[in-house]
């Protein structure tokens, strides 16, 4: 694909970007004292109540992880609930905050403890390696077919998904500027798939791929884009090397890049 799809992951704009970021940050930051001094002083109420405050994120990453292993089959519909996790993760914390070093490290051990309860549920995940590798020969056809077929089951009923959907989860939306480059060779084409498609067909071509690749690429996707964790992060809560998050950070936007080229071509690409 050459240089003008180069990949976005260098670990110094990935930090930028997530110190930019500092709500989501600050808020685990300045709980964490709170968390102590709850556990120390008031007991298991009052730290609790501090925990609601910053589990909305949370409760959406675990969302979307469930809906998406729901959706490839790896895991029965209607079986687990959000707050089957979040429930755990609760008496989690208040048993092991101690393990937490500081305030900046609040937030990616919330995320790794969330993250090794849904891997513990997940025994036998299946690799769709088939489409993985198969990306580039998918046509324009057929990629409207699978957007058409995407959202029901094999019997075509829809996904009862439903209660993966609640409102106070954060919702994430999908961006060609996380895919792309800003100033690169192919601009014009960007800006040209821009204006001719709106954000939410986008977001959905993009949420399309993203789910029907392996649950770890999507994950780590996810928490790179949405939770904007860098790369030392997310090997943290992943419990991964830096290195493996950069390949499937890279692999997954490889895999998107082509399959915008392919269903969105260009003149030259015909």
């Amino acid at each position: 694909m050459g240089q003008a799809f180069k990949i976005y992951i260098m670990e110094n704009k990935w930090t930028e970007t997530s110190q930019t970021n500092g709500g989501l940050h600050g808020l685990a930051a300045l709980s964490f004292t709170r968390l102590i001094r709850s556990k120390e002083e008031n007991g298991r109420e009052a730290f609790n109540r501090v925990m609601q405050k910053i589990l909305p994120e949370i409760e959406g990453y675990v969302a979307q992880w469930l809906s998406t292993a729901v959706k490839n089959g790896n895991l029965p519909s209607g079986k687990y609930k959000v707050a089957d996790f979040t429930d755990e993760l609760f008496i989690i914390a208040y048993e092991h905050i101690g393990e937490v070093k500081g305030e900046r490290d609040l937030r990616p051990w919330l995320f790794k403890k969330a993250d090794e309860l849904l891997q513990d549920t997940l025994v036998d995940e299946e690799f769709n390696e088939f489409f993985f590798e198969d990306i580039e020969k998918y046509t324009k056809a057929e990629w409207d077919t699978m957007q058409e077929e995407f959202s029901v089951d094999g019997d075509g009923d829809l996904m009862p998904l439903e209660e993966f959907d609640d409102p106070s989860y954060p919702k994430s939306e999908y961006r060609l500027t996380d895919v792309f480059v800003e100033k690169n060779p192919e601009e014009e084409w960007l800006e040209k798939l821009n204006s001719e498609r709106d954000d939410s067909e986008i977001h959905q071509h993009i949420d399309l791929v993203l789910n029907r690749l392996p649950a770890l690429m999507k994950s780590i996707y996810d928490l790179a884009v949405n939770q904007r964790f860098a790369p030392f992060e997310i090997a943290k809560i992943k419990r991964i090397t830096v290195n493996e998050v950069e390949t499937h950070l890279e692999n997954v936007r490889q895999s998107l890049q082509i399959s915008l080229e392919k269903r969105y071509p260009t003149k030259r690409s015909q």
